[in-house]
């Protein structure tokens, strides 16, 4: 079976501060809430509560998890909600407010209809939550709806029961490993990029392709221009001082006077500047997780600044090559830390 996955799915624009206890948990929790609503259900409901396991139960106040649940719940998405929106959602939550379901059922819901159960571990995954929703305001009632969702990694879930993930759309190059990547590439005589291309053309056109990119690129810059210009400290009990502003104005008084340039220096300043943003709760792209994510617009923002010939169809060759490699770590070990940590 091959390994790919679209670039699109791996590379996903989101929140931080991490991809499987942030952005998972938001999917899981949107999830949850439309399947509310597909079922015919929702209007039923007239509350909801959700238990974090494992990983997810013992640092999930500091990932922001139950902030993400709450905003999934009210159907948001991570590739379009307003950073600010997730960090305040659980952790100010006014006593007496009603939380509005799929964006449409308002149901009463308090900061304890999250429950943290970090010392039970449920055997799909070590990220894994249970949502209820009930038709009654019995305590001892039983859920009208319950399910469980496992945050694998890198933004990617799992419901409980349901099959393994295999993508509906077959891809023309299937590979399953390095070895037979590079075998498909010697065979056609193209590059990876070229490779994750045909792939990427059995989904979209190649301007969606392009376009779709292109977002991600612009994505990721803005993140790295956000963490160079943001100083102040990042949330948290340790208050931890955000250095990258502070490095972007010492290397550009050192090459004030023109004669000095400092890329390796600047490269360090692109990765930090994201990584600060990611622990911020801001915009982020997956790539493949939020811990990780500012290894790839590093590079390749530093790829754009300091070589004269570079131009848009590096940063499409770039995106797809590093997707492939991506594709290959998610699939023959693993993208989630709580997992293989």
């Amino acid at each position: 079976m091959s390994a790919y996955v679209s670039a699109f799915e791996l590379f996903s624009i989101g929140v931080g501060p991490s991809s499987s206890h942030t952005v998972g948990p938001m999917r899981a929790a949107r999830d949850f809430a439309a399947r509310l609503r597909e079922s015919g259900t929702l209007g039923q409901i007239v509350r909801v509560n959700c238990t974090l396991y494992g990983s997810l139960g013992a640092t999930g106040i500091g990932h922001g998890t139950p902030d993400a649940v709450v905003v999934g719940l009210q159907g948001h998405e991570p590739e379009t909600v307003e950073p600010a929106e997730v960090r305040a959602a659980w952790t100010n939550w006014t006593e007496g407010r009603a939380l509005v379901l799929d964006g449409t059922r308002a149901v009463p819901f308090d900061k304890a209809d999250v429950e943290f159960a970090p010392r039970t571990r449920l055997p799909g995954h070590p990220n894994a939550m249970t949502l209820r929703a009930y038709d009654s305001m019995a305590m001892d009632a039983s859920p009208l709806v319950s399910e469980t969702y496992y945050s694998v990694g890198g933004g990617f879930i799992r419901r409980d029961g349901e099959p393994p993930r295999v993508s509906a759309h077959p891809f023309p190059l299937g590979f399953s490993d390095a070895a037979s990547l590079l075998d498909v590439c010697d065979e056609r005589g193209i590059t990876i990029a070229e490779a994750a291309r045909v792939n990427e053309e059995a989904l979209r056109t190649d301007t969606e392709i392009a376009a779709g990119l292109d977002r991600i690129w612009d994505a990721m810059a803005s993140c790295v221009n956000a963490g160079l210009a943001h100083d102040g400290v990042l949330p948290g009990m340790l208050k931890v001082k955000r250095r990258a502003a502070v490095i972007r104005l010492q290397l550009e008084e050192a090459e004030a006077d023109g004669r000095r340039e400092l890329p390796g220096e600047w490269l360090g300043a692109f990765a930090l500047a994201v990584n600060e943003e990611n622990a911020a709760g801001g915009r982020v792209v997956t790539a493949p997780t939020n811990g990780a994510a500012g290894i790839i617009p590093a590079v390749l923002h530093y790829f754009m600044k300091f070589n004269p010939d570079a131009c848009d169809d590096d940063v499409v060759d770039f995106l797809l090559s590093a997707a492939s490699v991506g594709i290959l770590c998610k699939k023959n070990a693993s993208i989630s830390g709580a997992e293989v940590g």
